[in-house]
């Protein structure tokens, strides 16, 4: 740990560069066979593969490697609960179709809600346990790994809220389908928060940064993640929600008419 770089110094991690120029041909090849989306759709995907190819070859993955809890939860949350639900929004509902339809089978089961939710749970306690996350910090081909998994696991949870197919859900199920994977995800960031004692040696044995302690860094780490949760989670719940209402205003509408 003696030997860390400064923390201002980039580190980069090729593969996701390589991954995000190969989604942003794929999307224009999309664009020109199947629909030309509008700009803000544009925007909302590029800026998804920005946040994903920005926060893996950065100054931040340097002070997540080597430094700062904090800093590493930051870019799981970026790679896994920001970006997926922009790419996901970033195609129109034809590019959706076309993607689904280049899925086949396995994108149709991976996409069931009721394998989703399960999947992106356990990847997401799966690749904070302790063990996995200290071996991965001393191992890069496994941390890729991670951060691999982490954005796999949010296309999967996301594509079922926005996409209409293999079956159209119902706004209500949609509300409930977002709620649930609120509750059922909070419950780690929330033992960050409140634990008196480092979870992870690796970053117990880190040089400190910021003069955050070990713990301090683990609990802020927390807050982090359940605000941005919190947040992200807020604002899906409550498009829907109005939605919700909206379709119901409608129905009273047609009943009375």
């Amino acid at each position: 740990m003696s030997g860390a770089p400064a923390a201002s110094s980039f580190s980069f991690e090729p593969v996701f560069l390589v991954l995000a120029a190969a989604a942003a041909y794929g999307y224009w090849r999309l664009t020109r066979t199947v629909e030309r989306p509008s700009a803000g759709r544009v925007f909302l995907f590029a800026l998804g593969l920005l946040l994903i190819a920005g926060s893996l070859n950065s100054p931040l993955e340097t002070i997540a490697v080597h430094y700062l809890l904090l800093m590493h939860l930051l870019q799981n949350v970026m790679v896994a609960d920001w970006a997926p639900p922009l790419l996901v929004l970033g195609l129109t509902p034809a590019m959706r179709a076309a993607v689904a339809a280049r899925g086949g089978r396995w994108l149709a089961f991976l996409t069931r809600p009721r394998v989703a939710l399960p999947l992106w749970l356990a990847i997401w306690y799966g690749v904070h346990l302790p063990a996995f996350y200290d071996y991965a910090l001393r191992h890069p081909w496994l941390l890729n790994v991670e951060h691999a998994l982490l954005i796999f696991a949010g296309l999967v949870f996301w594509w079922p809220v926005f996409s209409e197919l293999p079956q159209r859900l119902s706004t209500a199920f949609r509300l409930v389908y977002l709620g649930g994977a609120y509750i059922a995800s909070a419950f780690l960031s929330l033992a960050l928060i409140f634990s008196a004692s480092a979870f992870y040696g690796f970053y117990e044995a880190a040089p400190r940064l910021w003069g955050l302690s070990a713990d301090k860094d683990q609990n802020l780490g927390g807050i982090l993640m359940n605000g941005e949760q919190m947040a992200v989670f807020f604002v899906a719940l409550s498009y829907f929600l109005l939605r919700l209402l909206s379709e119901e205003e409608e129905a009273q509408r047609a009943l009375e008419g």
